[in-house]
């Protein structure tokens, strides 16, 4: 009886011990913010975030963080030539590139175990010791054009750009972060080198570190790499969303097979306490859209619903259609069933599961985990990514409801292809 005992305390000590180190967790290191989320696997992903996204330039520099950050892992470092680099990320099988988007940008470097001091030897002299060399920035510059005449050629893309210029109008968020392609031709190197030492400054990032590592290791990397970076202030922009009560449409010309439409409407932020339930609802919308225009109508092979948790939320309804007023009366007739009638308890559930089961597929990845702290942590804070899917179990069937009446009052439509499809058409209203 008392080896049983102690068996059974020596195995609850194992499973708490092991719960304890994969806690998540926040600490300073020399003026900059470092989340860290220690896990037993062989994959380590680092991100150092920076914020601010497109709220950091003009619309005439759309694209520059984009190029900026994806530079300082593809044009060569002071100690390191771009060849150089590259040569020791496919020895070691390291991934290292920067990238940004609408309130943020971030450095990656993701690697296994035992080659992470090489890893991390090339991400702090990416991050610290960016050369951005002109040739190779044209280089970049033309792939990204190339990037870019591809966004204008796939019309989802386009949808959302537009959608994003049309109800976003006179805000940061109507510049698109990759930009265009002539503002991406308009930049020099210089102008790279320039803009990077506006944003390499300790109050304006963190850095997000999941993975198979000692935390006083990870400390001390960190001091050693980073410490002489620049510390100013640094105030974020106060981003408000517009509120869409309207019903309004927009409509761009363009000769395609298919004819796309969409439509934005208001969200709650991510840290209020209706940004959950509403989630949930737009879910419950989406697959109520497609089950009645797709299954039940045939009149479209994708229609869809979206959240997108930005520092100035919204959430989206798009369909491909050659039937476009019939597919714009569904989709309102849909929304206004859901939100007339609501969810029942069963396709909540399901809705439920569904989330819950895809947060666990996400966090077998590393770099999945590194991206929602970092976005959770740019929208109010890191907590909010471990709290989620407990959130998901607790919400009721009332509350999304609420979230949905309350925050859907008017629609803003975009509409993209013949406009012949769409000749004096009115969106209806709801």
């Amino acid at each position: 009886m008392k080896r049983t005992i102690l068996i059974l305390i020596i195995l609850l000590a194992c499973i708490y011990s092991l719960r304890a180190q994969s806690v998540t967790q926040s600490f300073n290191a020399d003026g900059i913010k470092v989340i860290f989320k220690p896990t037993s696997k062989n994959v380590i992903n680092v991100r150092i975030y920076f914020r601010g996204g497109v709220a950091n330039y003009s619309p005439n520099q759309a694209g520059i963080e984009n190029l900026t950050l994806d530079a300082t892992t593809k044009c060569g470092t002071k100690k390191y030539n771009k060849n150089a680099f590259k040569d020791s990320t496919d020895k070691y099988g390291i991934l290292t590139y920067g990238s940004s988007t609408y309130d943020y940008g971030y450095i990656q470097l993701n690697c296994i175990s035992k080659y992470f001091n090489q890893g991390w030897n090339l991400f702090s002299e990416a991050v610290m010791n960016p050369v951005f060399d002109a040739d190779e920035v044209k280089l970049l510059k033309e792939r990204k054009v190339v990037i870019s005449r591809n966004n204008q050629s796939n019309a989802e893309t386009s949808l959302m750009l537009l959608q994003m210029q049309n109800a976003f109008k006179n805000t940061p968020y109507a510049i698109d972060p990759d930009g265009s392609e002539e503002t991406v031709n308009g930049l020099t190197a210089n102008d790279l080198k320039n803009y990077y030492e506006t944003i390499l400054n300790k109050n304006k990032v963190f850095i997000v570190v999941v993975g198979n590592i000692d935390k006083q290791v990870l400390f001390k990397k960190i001091l050693a790499a980073f410490g002489s970076m620049p510390s100013q202030s640094f105030t974020p922009v106060d981003l408000q969303a517009p509120v869409w009560k309207d019903n309004k449409l927009l409509i761009e010309s363009r000769k395609l097979s298919t004819n796309y439409v969409g439509a934005i409407m208001n969200a709650p932020d991510f840290t209020s306490v209706n940004y959950v339930p509403f989630r949930l609802g737009i879910s419950g919308l989406g697959g109520n859209l497609y089950q009645y225009l797709r299954s039940q109508l045939h009149l479209s092979y994708n229609p869809g619903t979206n959240t997108v948790p930005l520092k100035m939320p919204f959430a989206t309804m798009t369909a491909g259609t050659n039937n476009v007023p019939e597919v714009m009366a569904g989709m309102v007739n849909v929304l206004k069933e859901i939100r007339n009638s609501g969810l029942n308890d069963e396709w909540l559930q399901h809705i439920k599961n569904t989330y819950i089961t895809r947060s666990f597929i996400n966090d077998q990845s590393a770099a999945a985990i590194t991206d929602n702290i970092g976005s959770a942590e740019i929208l109010g804070g890191w907590q909010y990514a471990d709290d989620l899917p407990q959130l998901v179990k607790m919400v009721t069937v009332e509350q999304v409801n609420n979230a949905l009446n309350f925050y859907v009052v008017g629609l803003r439509w975009t509409f993209l292809g013949n406009p012949e499809a769409i000749e004096n058409y009115r969106p209806p209203a709801f």
